[in-house]
């Protein structure tokens, strides 16, 4: 029979990653998983536009429609293939946990993104559609502004570790790691990831290419 959750993980995950994940998995790993997907999604998809500069083709008000359309989409295609990933891996470790609880481990260790979604808002109320431009991180502001981004910056360093560590957390208590084979099990992923993009690069642009 299945378990209830205790206490409110939107809270609990912040600094009891590994009670509350376990409380998770074992009630039902899919709890609060459609909103996970948007709150990783959405950041996903301005990041997107970003590095694309897709305001020079699209309205502003277009991508952040777009952005609200598709974010839960590409929430669910970026969780479930980090998953699959941890899984394929972990279980090279030993890893115990099933897909499921791994994508429930993924998937909770981008609550901090809730404080990434609000970042953005802030930003797009401050630069609006600038803040799509291709080389924002790299333009000069002045006076508030470059106060707001400096925080703003800051403040995501911040989001990016603290979801790390519940990451590492979470992946030790379902797959009943210790904290360095948990660790294994998100950087050889990240490494074999990172050697098939070299890779492809190197066949389809020849060596002499590659820095």
């Amino acid at each position: 029979m299945a378990k209830t959750i205790q206490k409110n993980p939107w809270l609990s995950i912040w600094t009891e990653p590994r009670k509350t994940i376990r409380s998770i998995v074992d009630s039902d790993p899919k709890f609060g998983y459609l909103l996970l997907c948007a709150v990783y999604g959405l950041p996903f998809a301005f990041n997107l536009v970003q590095n694309f500069d897709l305001t020079r083709v699209i309205p502003f008000w277009a991508i952040l429609i777009g952005s609200l359309v598709v974010c839960v989409f590409l929430g669910m295609v970026g969780i479930s293939i980090c998953a699959w990933l941890l899984h394929i891996f972990g279980r090279l470790l030993g890893g115990k946990a099933n897909f499921q609880e791994i994508r429930a481990a993924v998937a909770w260790s981008n609550v901090p993104n809730f404080v990434t979604v609000l970042l953005w808002i802030i930003l797009l109320g401050v630069f609006g559609a600038q803040v799509f431009n291709r080389n924002f991180s790299e333009m000069q502001f002045v006076g508030y502004q470059a106060g707001i981004l400096f925080l703003v910056m800051l403040l995501e360093s911040i989001v990016s570790v603290w979801g790390f560590i519940i990451l590492l957390s979470a992946l030790r208590e379902v797959q009943e790691f210790s904290v360095w084979k948990a660790i294994l099990n998100v950087v050889i992923p990240f490494v074999a990831v990172v050697i098939v993009i070299w890779g492809t690069a190197w066949l389809f642009s020849g060596p002499g290419r590659i820095s």
